[in-house]
């Protein structure tokens, strides 16, 4: 038996076979270039994705069980701040917070008017066993002060004071001593091999964290592009195929 070996056809079934791969890896990185303004991450999506074997039932819950923070209390129960929720942990049970639904608590402290969460979703504090969200932002890190003040730090804001909780003011003092220093006391970034490779692959190495999503848009669409031409090319060489194996058969056939 002849095994007859066609290096141009292999060649375009696994080009069909990786085009949705292909199309999918361009047309992603151009959202995720300009996740931010397209509000992407305020998009919910879980219920039309639970198909997907990454995001069913058990891989989902051992993703939100992830834990982030803990506070241990004077009674014994314990704060527990998972990448999906924060639960109150008392008697071997755990009591889900619903307030807080399943935002990404970073860091729990407690102050002398209350507990403190700095969660993705803000600042959010308890007083009299209620929780309040009392500053919107992305939250990282709470710190207790000496005098019983509590700083929060929130991206794209700075840093968060508050002494009783509820008013919360903008501690500017600090972000101006930082931004006085030379440029040259400032710590450079340290750069590992699998850093420059991500940067490489995103572009920042080239045109910086500011512009590098013109390096995503043209490379996620050079990908799209060859997507949809080697998909066409590929439906024309199918359809000319037929013709001719069609043509053929009309030429063959007996005329009576």
């Amino acid at each position: 038996m002849k095994l007859d070996f066609k290096a141009r056809d292999w060649h375009n079934w696994i080009s069909v076979i990786l085009l949705l791969p292909m199309l999918l890896v361009g047309m992603t990185a151009i959202f995720i270039a300009h996740n931010k303004a397209l509000g992407l991450n305020d998009i919910e999506v879980t219920g039309a994705v639970r198909w997907l074997p990454g995001y069913g039932t058990q891989a989902m819950k051992a993703a939100g069980m992830e834990v982030r923070s803990s506070l241990l209390l004077a009674d014994g129960s314990r704060w527990v701040g998972t990448k999906s929720g924060l639960y109150r942990i008392a008697e071997g049970k755990a009591v889900a917070i619903a307030e807080l639904g399943d935002t990404e608590v970073r860091d729990i402290i407690t102050a002398p008017w209350g507990v403190v969460v700095a969660a993705k979703s803000g600042i959010w504090v308890q007083m009299r066993e209620s929780w309040h969200r009392m500053l919107d932002g992305d939250a990282w890190n709470a710190s207790l002060a000496p005098d019983g003040s509590v700083t929060v730090v929130l991206k794209d804001y700075g840093l968060a004071t508050s002494r009783d909780g509820h008013i919360w003011q903008a501690e500017s003092a600090t972000l101006q001593v930082l931004a006085a220093l030379p440029a040259n006391a400032v710590v450079a970034e340290r750069i590992t091999l699998g850093k420059l490779m991500t940067d490489l692959h995103t572009g920042k190495a080239f045109l910086g964290k500011s512009v590098e999503w013109v390096w995503i848009d043209l490379l996620g669409g050079i990908w799209v592009f060859l997507g949809f031409t080697g998909l066409w090319m590929w439906w024309k060489s199918q359809t000319k195929r037929r013709d001719a194996a069609r043509a053929r058969l009309m030429q063959e056939a007996p005329h009576g």
